[in-house]
């Protein structure tokens, strides 16, 4: 068991990620709640040095790192954004929509936001996290789950695009989950991700609750003090909650891209917030970090911007056309 802290709190952290094909399938020696068995921090961080990120990151030329998802995108964002972001060497962008889902298109489609995400940023590590809202269509039979595998498997394709490294996030125990909802949902997650060696399943599930599967509300940091982790509403995270998510991720992040070997303190970045996106009030670590609320330049802007210093010959020409068409325009006047 170790430690790792990230804005101001130190949290324990058990064995809480799955890395695609070598994960074991859902359900299979999971706990008692139905939430997959998970492997150590130590197992995990040597399956992501498999996927190495581009080499040679620096502030001028950071690891491009995309944050989505549902209202708890909204804790997770600002704080692995800032934990990221003060390496100097990678530029976090999050987006989160609150009641979002991959069941409710009609509400939110996370398709065509994330491919417009996708397009526009180009990120290299993408993170997403939903599920909290899809518990609804949980009926009880097994009818929901078809549709809903086609709808992670596309979501999860989207984000991988040519060969991205996704951190798949599964939704946390839930305070009101009697059924176990979101446990089933989570091994629709973990299911998906095995078919997929650029996915990384991180088990949000084991990482919240208690050993029996239970939900609990706080947690014990690193110095033996207790830590409130979840919201009065028992869904949402507090702002040391969304640390704690984030502490696991860049557990694994780091090794994968070397980040701290890499970093340069003194150019920490900004976070940056996507035009759109919404968040639950006291829920996110807005106090310490700096949240710019601005569209990104899209991935093709760049070359977009180069033609401009050949516009000006161009625009010349026209300038010598207004002299030709003045004596066009001298006959109409003098037909009045």
């Amino acid at each position: 068991m170790g430690a790792l802290a990230v804005g101001g709190s130190a949290l324990a952290l058990t064995g809480i990620v799955e890395i695609g094909r070598d994960s074991p399938s859902a359900g299979a020696g999971g706990g008692s709640d139905g939430s997959p068995e998970t492997t150590s921090p130590a197992v995990a961080a040597a399956l992501a040095t498999e996927r190495p990120c581009r080499s040679q990151l620096n502030p001028l030329n950071p690891l491009r790192l995309w944050i989505g998802g549902d209202s708890l995108a909204g804790s997770l964002g600002p704080s692995l954004g800032r934990t990221t972001a003060d390496t100097g060497v990678v530029q976090p962008v999050f987006f989160s929509k609150v009641s979002s889902g991959l069941s409710t298109p009609e509400f939110w489609d996370w398709p065509e936001h994330g491919a417009e995400e996708m397009f526009k940023l180009d990120p290299e590590v993408a993170v997403f996290i939903v599920g909290a809202n899809d518990t609804m269509i949980i009926g009880d039979n097994e009818d929901w789950r078809p549709q809903y595998e086609m709808a992670v498997e596309e979501m999860m394709t989207l984000l991988i695009g040519e060969s991205r490294t996704v951190y798949w996030v599964g939704s946390p125990v839930l305070e009101d989950d009697d059924q176990l909802h979101v446990a089933q949902l989570n091994q629709v997650f973990q299911e998906v991700a095995a078919r997929h060696p650029e996915v990384v399943y991180v088990d949000a599930y084991g990482l919240f609750a208690t050993p029996e599967g239970e939900y609990r509300s706080s947690l014990t940091d690193g110095e033996g003090e207790t830590v409130l982790v979840r919201a009065d509403d028992g869904v949402h995270f507090t702002p040391e909650g969304g640390d704690h998510l984030a502490n696991a991720i860049f557990a694994q992040l780091d090794p994968q891209c070397a980040l701290l070997a890499q970093a340069v303190p003194d150019a920490a970045k900004d976070v940056i917030e996507t035009e759109g996106s919404s968040r639950v009030p006291g829920t996110s670590r807005d106090e310490d970090t700096t949240v710019t609320t601005r569209s990104p330049a899209p991935a093709t802007a760049p070359p977009t911007t180069t033609p401009p210093p050949t516009a000006p010959p161009t625009t010349a020409a026209p300038t010598t056309a207004p002299p030709q068409t003045t004596p066009a325009s001298t006959p109409p006047s003098s037909t009045p």
